[in-house]
């Protein structure tokens, strides 16, 4: 069977040597084991190739052998680089060359021809590690920039598997990239692959203007490179998200509690080890008696000392404001701007000095890369800047910031995000940012305020936070402040509006649909016409501003996966629910369109608030609380005087072929041999076929060809015609229409110009976009649902 073998420089889990010499398996916590990881885990004919991050030189045969074995008792197959290897290809080229330009910081970059040779080596190994390993079929997923070489290398080798490619930074514009001297071999490197995947739609953009400038290859709008060996690679969008239900339960756990109060109480926010004013009980007297005092002294303490006359103010009532927790979370990296940020704290400070003493900056900022001196000054900098923030405002019982520079676990980071009043996320460039959406996951359904930089993909959906350009420390000075200033209300509000996205585009759904749109790109019978970013981006906007929305939908391979046996094709309470939620959206009507007969319509979807087509227009029910009522549709010829003789002919096919069945309707029958031997059943259905349509003939009936079903109704019933009253007096605003086989097409040519259309699986088609399958568009229809959610909280409701 075909698998999935994903690649990246490191492995998803690490070793540990245990007392007796053997060795032991630890998840890894970032942002590719999360958002993967749980693929990997739950499919077992998954593989995970990568890094294993031991140098052979340090381990005898034997322990390499045994961390092999550990290795492969999980599915992951670890590859042993050598320190020198280790400081050319990871070090060298993808840290210290690719990184910054990567992120528009080609002033940092370094570029060494020692460590590009290491990095073609070590791309490589990659190769020659997984040449044995890879089976016709099989579906390759290559991670990130440090194997940007791969994909070409796999595609000299191997012409019948799937590539994709994954960037997990920014790509910058052309003028940055083509600054690399190995540039045009990078970008030769990634179109190997059949899809290669970008966060944002700009990161896209960036990309096809770089491949278009510096190799001349031909492209069209759809996301399709050709390349100079005729090989297309299709480009897109796939913004990556959080395992949002792992972020809110850990906040619930005891560490998290436990490290959110902590914080509370040394804040001053709650009552604990300090109290809420800005000087202890012995420097609030001595403020006191220096005020009373007209001296000298008490004059020029005012002006050295200005917590006092703060203090002062505190004791007076004057500065009533409460205290609030800031908190970031971050690497110890030049791109995630942590100058710049304390800066704008600092300015805070400067210019509202009368949250002095009553907001606390909790900055969690985790070394990186001590051993580059860029890094070794840029910490030099925070560390000189924290200092200076922390001598000129620290108060006797109060100190501005709190400064943490290690690595913490998950649960103590979720009790930091739960304890902020603001997040403050602020990086020059990011790719996507998920320290943004892990803040507000851990603050589900209640108040906190985030400042986010315009520079990063998160913004693209988190559109309610305090937007601001990184570079700009007052445009973060006022965000920041008026993030102090929101209402509970407010901020709750506008929480809730990125919280219903975020809860629908997560890491699951992320892995799901580059999957799924791999598979699409990869199969000539589902690459045309397929949705891409940029369009569902849209699809999203206008339902989001649409007051009245028309969902008409086939059931069969749409909703659900085609089955061997129509009659397990029943809804799943998952589906029921889905259909109910989105049915109950206020100024929504959702019809379900099936060729199932009436009553089993009414068995699986009779209690949900949705409208029915039954017999391809042949019945209709409109829901209504006190009970439907089906009624049939006029002109249909009587089904007593033509189903007999069409019964008896597809009997005889029945009988000639095993395992195929006769489907009754109320005013259809249907020839069903999926689960057939499907050589004889294909000789049975072009005789059966031949023989209904003469008998059809001038009884006003009409045979259609389904997924391996021959269908009998009357002429006078379409989709097309069944929904026509929907779309012609409606008056909607958005209008979308979704099936998979023959029959929908009828449904499309009635739909206007200005709506959607979307074919299921392959096959030529009206429908003007297409998906892969059932479950994309039950993720689709979450992300409908979000931003109604979204919609929703913006107004308050």
């Amino acid at each position: 069977m075909p698998r999935l073998i994903i690649i990246s420089n490191r492995l998803p889990m690490s070793l540990e040597e245990q007392p007796d010499g053997s060795f032991s398996m630890k998840q890894n916590v970032g942002g590719l084991a999360t958002a993967i990881g749980p693929y990997h885990r739950s499919h077992h004919d998954c593989l995970w190739v990568g890094w294993s991050g031991e140098d052979p030189a340090d381990h005898t045969d034997e322990e390499i052998e045994a961390m092999r074995s550990t290795y492969k008792k999980n599915r992951c197959i670890p590859l042993f680089l050598s320190g020198e290897q280790v400081a050319g290809f990871y070090a060298g080229f993808s840290n210290n060359t690719l990184w910054p330009l990567l992120h528009d910081f080609s002033h940092e970059a370094v570029f060494d021809p020692n460590t590009w040779e290491t990095y073609q080596q070590v791309n490589q190994l990659f190769a020659d590690a997984l040449a044995p390993l890879i089976r016709k079929g099989d579906t390759v997923w290559v991670q990130d920039y440090h194997l940007m070489l791969l994909p070409a290398l796999l595609r000299g080798r191997f012409d019948n598997i799937s590539i994709g490619w994954f960037l997990h930074v920014p790509f910058p514009s052309p003028e940055i990239f083509r600054s690399l001297p190995q540039s045009r071999d990078i970008l030769k490197g990634v179109l190997g692959a059949d899809l290669l995947g970008f966060h944002t739609v700009d990161f896209v953009q960036n990309f096809k203007s770089c491949v278009r400038q510096l190799l001349g290859y031909e492209m069209d709008d759809s996301g399709h490179i050709t390349a100079e060996d005729g090989h297309t690679a299709t480009v897109d969008a796939f913004p990556i998200g959080i395992d949002y239900n792992l972020y809110r339960r850990t906040t619930r756990t005891s560490l998290a509690r436990a490290m959110r109060r902590g914080i509370e109480e040394q804040s001053g926010k709650r009552p604990g080890r300090r109290y809420n004013t800005s000087l202890s009980a012995e420097g609030s007297a001595a403020a006191e008696a220096a005020t009373k005092s007209g001296s000298w002294w008490s004059h020029h303490v005012h002006e050295e000392l200005p917590e006092l006359t703060l203090a002062q103010s505190a004791l007076s009532g004057k500065n009533s404001k409460p205290n609030k927790v800031v908190v970031s979370v971050d690497r110890l990296d030049y791109t995630k701007g942590l100058p710049e940020r304390l800066r704008a704290f600092e300015r805070l400070l400067e210019k509202y000095p009368e949250w002095t003493g009553h907001v606390t900056y909790y900055l969690l900022a985790t070394p990186s890369r001590g051993d580059v001196e860029t890094y070794r000054k840029l910490k030099e900098e925070v560390d000189r800047l924290v200092g200076r923030i922390n001598g000129r405002f620290s108060l006797l019982a109060w100190t501005p910031i709190h400064y943490i520079t290690r690595s913490l676990p998950i649960k103590p980071v979720c009790g930091i995000y739960a304890a902020g009043d603001v997040a403050l996320v602020t990086p020059l460039r990011d790719g996507m940012n998920l320290v943004a959406k892990e803040y507000l996951a851990c603050h589900d359904g209640r108040d906190g305020a985030l400042v986010l930089s315009d520079m990063c993909g998160a913004v693209k959906e988190l559109t309610e936070a305090f937007i601001v350009n990184p570079y700009d420390i007052e445009m973060t000075c006022e965000a920041l402040h008026d993030a102090l200033e929101i209402s509970p209300e407010e901020s709750t509000r506008r929480n809730r509006a990125m919280q219903a996205r975020i809860k629908a585009r997560t890491a699951g759904t992320w892995c799901a649909g580059f999957l799924d749109a791999l598979r699409q790109v990869s199969d000539p019978g589902l690459s045309d016409k397929r949705l891409r970013m940029d369009q569902r981006n849209v699809l999203l906007a206008q339902w989001a501003k649409a007051n009245r929305k028309l969902l008409l939908c086939d059931y069969d391979g749409t909703l659900t996966p085609l089955v061997r046996d129509p009659n397990h094709a029943k809804p799943t309470l998952e589906l029921r629910a889905l259909l109910s939620r989105i049915g109950t959206e206020p100024g929504v009507d959702l019809v379900i369109v099936s060729g199932r007969s009436h009553t089993t319509m009414e068995q699986w979807f009779g209690e949900l608030p949705v409208s029915l087509v039954a017999e391809h227009g042949a019945w209709r029910s409109d829901y209504d609380s006190n009970g439907r009522i089906w009624a049939r549709a006029e002109n249909i010829p009587d089904a007593k005087q033509w189903q007999p003789a069409i019964e008896e002919l597809m009997k005889q096919s029945v009988d000639r072929v095993p395992r195929s069945f006769i489907e009754h309707k109320a005013d259809a029958l249907a020839w069903h041999y999926r689960t057939s031997n499907q050589r004889s059943a294909q000789l049975e259905r072009k005789q059966l076929l031949h023989d209904l349509r003469e008998v059809c003939t001038g009884l006003g009936l009409m045979v259609m060809e389904n997924s391996k079903v021959v269908e009998v109704c009357p002429l006078t019933t379409s989709k097309g015609r069944a929904i026509s009253s929907w779309v012609a007096g409606g008056d909607y605003d958005f209008m979308l229409a979704v099936g998979d086989d023959t029959t929908d097409e009828t449904m499309f040519a009635a739909m206007p110009e200005d709506s959607w259309t979307l074919k299921v699986g392959s096959g030529m088609t009206k429908a003007r976009s297409r998906i892969v399958g059932a479950a994309a568009l039950h993720r689709l229809f979450g992300y409908l649902i979000a931003e109604s959610e979204a919609g929703k909280a913006e107004k308050g409701k």
